[in-house]
């Protein structure tokens, strides 16, 4: 009868012990899950900058490929960023169809000419 009493005491102890623990353990869990929570928002967050950033570097490289196709370079920067400003016929080799071609400079504003051949 004593041995059964103490069994049955030690079971109650077991378990008060063992509900102690899972508590512990619950908590811990949930702060992990809390902190993986937040990783996670700071994660997309990133995620939507980093899309937004390379939209906007494909918007610009499509803008230089479709403004300055051959990837000419500002005489004043050095820039690729140019917008054709205008054409008009070489003063030396117009009349065999080359062009001066001027680019402005979206970065530093100057102007560079460049020779076009518009027969080939």
């Amino acid at each position: 009868m004593l041995e059964a009493l103490l069994k049955q005491m030690e079971a109650l102890i077991n378990e008060r012990g063992s509900a102690a623990v899972l508590r512990e353990h619950l908590a811990l869990l949930r702060e992990r899950v809390g902190a993986l929570e937040r990783e996670n928002s700071d994660l997309r967050a990133q995620l939507q900058q980093a899309k937004a950033q390379a939209q906007d570097s494909q918007q610009r490289l499509d803008r230089f490929a479709r403004d300055n196709p051959k990837g000419l370079r500002c005489n004043g920067c050095g820039s690729v960023d140019l917008v054709r400003a205008g054409a008009k016929p070489d003063a030396i080799f117009g009349d065999l169809g080359v062009n001066r071609v001027v680019f402005r400079c979206r970065v530093c504003g100057a102007e560079s000419a460049f020779m076009e051949d518009t027969m080939g």
